[in-house]
């Protein structure tokens, strides 16, 4: 574990991003991360619940920063690189891939969630990284394929557990946090896209208003997705849900 970071660990909670915003009202600046072992009401990006199934892994870090809400958004991009980190030392490495904006992807299917919020406080602008990950047992989902690292664990004496993942997952971010830091954006969008799932192929983004087509060409400075267009245009989406082209089309044969 980094020195100087603080840890709490509950037993329940309503969510770990509501604990921390308490926490930092309170007066917490960070960085601190706090992980429940249950959730009453866990939550994902747009108001999804995020269900909360016994011996998967419900944490969330706080930081206080000087940055703006759109420089802070990059950390959504660090949160995901660490628990794939974090998860490569139980399955195939090269079965643990990133879904734009923030999901990751164990053999295609997903395994961990990250929800990032932040709001003004007296010191800088305070962020909670909420990350969930599957670890034991995989809730089942009616819009998408649900894994858990327990079953792509490779044959070793090495067993997944959500305590093990909690500390590597904190490791691992504070490490790409200090490279951010020091760097800029420009590493962490090469190490993001180093593991992208569906880079240079056919994809479908859903925005609010409109599905768009194209090819996922890369990611922004910024984060946003690139879509090459059939027309040679490119756009650029800051919001919205990735569908992968040959997925939508075995469903629909």
């Amino acid at each position: 574990m980094p020195a100087g970071i603080e840890v709490m660990v509950v037993d329940s909670v309503d969510s770990t991003n509501d604990e921390v915003r308490r926490l930092a009202d309170a007066g917490a600046k960070g960085p601190l991360w706090v992980r429940a072992f249950s959730q009453t009401k866990g939550r994902g990006r747009r108001g999804r619940s995020w269900l909360s199934e016994p011996g998967n892994l419900f944490m969330t870090g706080l930081l206080t920063l000087k940055v703006g809400p759109s420089e802070a958004a990059n950390l959504s991009f660090l949160a995901a690189l660490a628990v794939a980190e974090a998860i490569d030392q139980f399955v195939e490495p090269s079965g643990v891939t990133l879904k734009w904006p923030n999901d990751v992807l164990i053999d295609g299917k997903k395994t961990s969630g990250i929800l990032l919020e932040s709001w003004a406080g007296p010191a800088g602008l305070h962020v909670a990284i909420g990350i969930g990950i599957n670890v034991v047992t995989r809730p089942q989902a009616v819009d998408q394929e649900i894994t858990c690292v327990a079953d792509h664990e490779r044959a070793s004496n090495i067993k997944c557990d959500a305590q093990t993942l909690f500390s590597g997952v904190i490791a691992h971010f504070h490490a790409w946090l200090d490279l951010w830091q020091q760097l800029g954006f420009d590493p962490i969008v090469e190490a993001w896209l180093a593991r992208a799932q569906g880079l240079g192929q056919p994809i479908v983004a859903r925005l609010p208003q409109e599905s768009l087509e194209g090819i996922f060409r890369g990611l922004g400075r910024d984060g946003a997705l690139e879509l090459l267009m059939a027309d040679g245009n490119l756009r650029r989406i800051t919001a919205g849900e990735v569908f992968f082209e040959s997925k939508r089309r075995d469903k629909q044969s």
